[in-house]
């Protein structure tokens, strides 16, 4: 089984509010990766922070830089488009629909605490964190 990790797991991991490597550690069999768009996020944060949050960031893609980055491709951007349709009175932002039709398409879960944002994609499982 695959999981990919939003954003806010690991912005909450670097504030000491979730143990990101003893979840991971504890499934070692599982194959977890960041969706594209959730590592142009995670990344951003390299440039776009104050230096000591910045240089933080980049500590933590150290760590975390192993992992497999999930691409978006063609069926993803397909799926996304489709979602924004089907969410367009309850939308979620085009971030947010590309990062659940990544995980919907390589039919993976997705961690997250944004529990109450993504529950509305239907078919979307998350993983608990």
């Amino acid at each position: 089984m695959s999981t990919y990790i939003d954003a806010d797991a690991l912005a909450r991991w670097e504030k000491g509010e979730f143990d990101l490597i003893s979840w991971a550690a504890a499934r070692p069999d599982e194959v977890l990766a960041f969706p594209a768009i959730v590592w142009q996020q995670i990344v951003y944060g390299v440039f776009a922070f104050q230096p000591d949050r910045a240089a933080k960031r980049a500590r933590s893609l150290l760590i975390f830089g192993h992992l497999d980055v999930a691409p978006f491709e063609r069926p993803h951007a397909i799926r996304a488009a489709e979602l924004t349709h089907e969410l367009r009175l309850n939308m979620i932002g085009y971030a947010d629909t590309q990062i659940a039709a990544t995980a919907l398409v390589d039919n993976a879960e997705l961690l997250t605490f944004n529990v109450e944002h993504f529950k509305r994609v239907p078919g979307l499982r998350l993983a608990k964190p």
